[in-house]
């Protein structure tokens, strides 16, 4: 099961929608691996998964910081949750003796991502059109 980058996911900031696509990137790699049985590949892609998202948190607090978001410190709380979920997750997926165990892992990388871009980004896309870094249309 792939994920598609979905209008719901775009925020309309290049950057920003630009490391939202390598995540997804990340996520559909680990689901290929799953799909294939690879399953001592999942853990690299997952390492690889974290560190895109970690990178892409930084990158989108620095930028919000830059603008003076007024919740930005609870919207790195909200990042700084996921990464801890995704490590859980990435520990579940360490035991390959279980498919349908990496499977689930899968799913949750797919449901931080949705958790991220819908209900972590959508908070913040009428302030970056308020100070004109996106079009608002």
């Amino acid at each position: 099961m792939h994920i598609e980058m979905l209008d719901t996911f775009l925020t309309g900031h290049p950057v920003i929608d630009g490391e939202h696509k390598k995540i997804v990137n990340a996520i559909n790699s680990v689901a290929d691996a799953v799909a294939a049985g690879e399953y001592d590949r999942c853990a690299t892609l997952l390492d690889d998964f974290l560190k895109i998202c970690i990178d892409h948190f930084k990158s989108e607090e620095d930028l919000l910081g830059k603008l003076g978001y007024p919740r930005l410190k609870d919207h790195a709380l909200f990042h700084g949750e996921l990464v801890l979920k995704a490590k859980a997750v990435k520990v579940l997926c360490m035991d390959q003796r279980n498919p349908d165990r990496i499977d689930r892992c899968f799913q949750e990388m797919a449901t931080l991502l949705i958790e991220d871009v819908v209900k972590g980004d959508l908070q913040f896309v009428s302030f970056l059109k308020d100070k004109g870094v996106v079009s608002p249309y």
